[in-house]
Order: C-alpha cells, then structure tokens, then sequence
C-alpha cells in the first residue's frame, strides 16, 4: 500500500512540475509550442506574414513584420523542423543614422533590466557599440533563456541595425543536443 502511494504521489508530482515548466516570453507571448500558434498569436498582436521573405528562407525560419518597442521591424520566429516548436526569436530593427540606434539600443537595455532584475547581464562590445548579453531568471531563480541586445552596421541602405534575440532555455537545450547528437 505505501509503495501504491508513493508511487501515485511522485507521478503527480511529475506531472505538477511538467505542467509548470516556464518560456521566456516576447510581448507576452510564450517562446514555446507550434510556430503555427506562436504565428496566430503575433498576428493578433498586429505583425503580418512577411511571405516575400519567406520564400527564401529555410525551413525552420518564418519572417513578420510589425511593430516593437515603438519602432517598424522584422522578426524572424526559428523552430525545429521536425516537430514545429519555436525555440528562438530574433527581431531587428533599422536605423537610418547610428545615434537613432544607439538611443534606441539604450532605451530597450533599460527596460530589459527593469523587467527583469534578477537577470545575470555581461556588457560587452561589437563593432564599436555596447552590446548586452542576458540570462533570464525569474523570480523563483528558474533560468527563462538568454536575451542579446547589439547595435550592428548596417548595409548600403540603413547605417545600423539593431538586433534583439530571444531564445528559451528548453529550446536552447534541445537545439544543443541536437548538435551534440550530430558529433
């Protein structure tokens, strides 16, 4: 009987913390599940289908377009082709002068660090701008993903870009074994 009901309580409790795992999020949205819903619910936060983009991108990307943090941008969603689980983010933003992205680079550091205060951040340089690295941990100390922040130069068209990329931290895993399985 007590073995009936350690084991009922351990299956519980796997399942308790199974459905409990926390994503880090971008506008709200859970950086976990289908690209389909995570594709559904950007469109019902403004963005649309970039679909010239996408037919030249691999399988694995999709490509919005909308809005974030105030400025025009495109935000390419990555996911694992075999299953369809988004796993990362990336949303760049170009600047036609270097100092619009350099303030805005400031601003989005300064929100990022006041939302998440817990985070472990190392400040470093690319191409001759600060550029912040970040490792989400929420409240409870469980580690969310990682969040770049960097200022790159931009092509012939745009001075700078300025590129925030989110990735889970079940999806980095996953994305890690994979190529760990690959060696």
């Amino acid at each position: 009987m007590k073995k009936t009901y350690l084991i009922l309580l351990l299956c519980l409790m796997t399942i308790l913390s199974y459905g409990q795992t926390k994503h880090l999020t971008i506008m709200g949205i859970p950086i976990t599940g289908s690209i389909n819903t995570f594709q559904q619910k950007l469109l019902s936060k403004n963005y649309r289908l970039d679909t010239k983009e996408n037919k030249h991108l691999p399988v694995g990307e999709r490509s919005f377009r909308g809005r974030f943090s105030g400025h025009e941008c495109s935000l390419k969603a990555y996911y694992f082709p075999d299953d369809k689980t988004i796993y990362k983010v990336r949303v760049s933003i170009d600047f036609v002068y270097e100092s619009s992205a350099d303030n805005a680079y400031k601003e989005i550091k300064r929100n990022l660090l006041r939302k998440y205060k817990n985070s472990n951040t190392k400040i470093k340089s690319t191409d001759g701008h600060e550029s912040l690295h970040t490792l989400i941990i929420d409240d409870d100390d469980d580690m969310l993903g990682f969040i770049d922040l960097i200022v790159f130069e931009g092509d012939d068209t745009y001075e700078s870009e300025l590129v925030v990329g989110y990735t889970d931290m079940e999806g980095f895993a996953k994305e890690e074994k994979k190529h760990t399985d690959d060696l």
